[in-house]
């Protein structure tokens, strides 16, 4: 005998498992994203403790870049080739082997060992977790709003709650990573529910090779364009996450006068809980280039304007505004690149945007960490303003030369991908 409503208890139990594996990959993908900025709080302190200044900073923060950047280029395709689960897990093991350093560090060789396996697990997970909720997930701009939710909202939660931690607990630069431990253990049960999302069928012999892998692009010279635009665009918002993740909590207590390390991360916090809040609050016709890129060059005078006139009110304002054009610019070349992917390659063409992203970082943050040393930190914030917005301008422009068809929303078909050695004949 058949049961009626056997097909229907069978949809409504599938769709709560899918439900329950798509929040286990945002967990895991927020907390180790979380990992990323729970030191920004933290750098005045173990430059008080181990002796250096601003640009010793700048150079533990490159080191976490540095491992972003080598995994996104010799691993970012992992996840294609052996599956999304076992590269999650290697991503959340990493991250709690470098958290236990940062508790254990007595030095900077253990802060700058630590700070590069932090990038490890921020460059594994991604690509991964980026295409795993793409792949649980029906409909493109859902999966691109967790995915952004997850990846911002986990850099947002891991400088406010160090902040907050470290004005609350005594000895915070060991304190606050004994209790992101837990998280990361919490974290590693959520990871048990989640489901292998990976194309099986996908040839996945090329992605074993463990060798520097050249970034792939989609088909089409229009296609190509748009693409690149939105990762020079995201480049440029990088320079800004650079800034505060790296030097922003100096500024505000030298030039700002703020002391508080709840207010310090609060104030860092705000870039990230206003790009998140962006993309939530702002229509989807909103989420767009131009936009964008008009926002971030507001929001980036507004904070120089802040700077230059001690005002830490206008310096909430300007971060407001530039974390709402982050949030934008980030969405936007997510929809872009999602909509450019395949089953067979989405994590590679993920690995390569994600490249972009954290290659921004590079450049504005050594050109403000030299420039500080050389002409003071207001003529070093002016520059790393030009840089910034120059940088947009470029991604605009080129972003107005692609034909109105290869705008995410109106892709019909995925395109085709270059593998690493083949060539893009026009």
């Amino acid at each position: 005998m058949i049961v009626a409503g056997y097909p229907a208890d069978l949809t409504a139990r599938r769709h709560a498992h899918r439900v329950l594996a798509v929040g286990a990959v945002a967990f895991v993908y927020t907390v180790v994203m979380a990992g990323g900025t729970l030191t920004i709080p933290l750098y005045v302190l173990w430059a008080s403790q181990f002796g250096f200044g601003p640009l010793t900073t700048v150079v533990v923060f490159i080191a976490y870049v540095v491992g972003v950047v080598g995994t996104l280029l010799m691993a970012g395709s992992l996840s294609d080739a052996i599956g999304r689960r076992p590269v999650l897990a290697l991503s959340l093991a990493l991250t709690a082997l470098s958290t236990l350093g940062f508790a254990l560090a007595d030095g900077l060789t253990v802060l700058l060992i630590s700070r590069v396996l932090s990038g490890v697990a921020t460059g594994l997970i991604t690509a991964t977790a980026t295409s795993a909720i793409a792949e649980l997930v029906r409909g493109r701009r859902t999966a691109a709003v967790l995915s952004t939710a997850a990846n911002i909202g986990g850099l947002s939660l891991g400088v406010v709650a160090a902040g907050i931690l470290a004005q609350c607990v005594t000895a915070p630069t060991h304190t606050v990573f004994w209790c992101y431990l837990a998280t990361c253990a919490v974290a590693g049960v959520s990871w048990l529910v989640i489901p292998e999302t990976a194309d099986e069928t996908a040839d996945r012999t090329a992605c074993r090779r463990p060798r520097i892998r050249r970034p792939v692009f989609p088909n089409g010279a229009n296609r190509v364009r748009s693409f690149v635009a939105s990762g020079v665009l995201v480049a440029a918002a990088s320079g800004v996450n650079g800034f505060f993740s790296s030097l922003a909590p100096a500024f505000l207590r030298d030039d700002l006068g703020v002391s508080n390390f709840a207010v310090i991360g609060v104030g860092v916090g705000t870039l990230f809980i206003s790009a998140l809040l962006a993309q939530i609050v702002m229509p989807a016709a909103l989420l767009r280039r131009d936009i964008g890129t008009a926002l971030l060059a507001v929001g980036m005078i507004v904070i120089e304007t802040a700077l230059w006139t001690h005002s830490a009110p206008l310096f909430i304002v300007g971060t407001v505004l530039a974390g709402a054009a982050v949030g934008t610019l980030f969405r936007h070349g997510l929809s872009v690149t999602d909509a450019l992917c395949d089953p067979g390659n989405r994590a590679e063409l993920n690995a390569t945007y994600f490249l972009f992203l954290y290659s921004g970082l590079v450049v504005p943050v050594l050109l403000l960490g030299f420039a500080d040393q050389v002409v003071g930190t207001r003529a070093s914030s002016t520059m790393l303003v030009a840089f910034v917005v120059s940088t947009a301008l470029v991604g605009l422009a080129l972003g107005r030369r692609t034909e109105p068809t290869s705008t995410p929303d109106t892709f019909s078909t995925p395109s085709t991908h270059l593998t690493p050695v083949e060539e893009n004949h026009e």
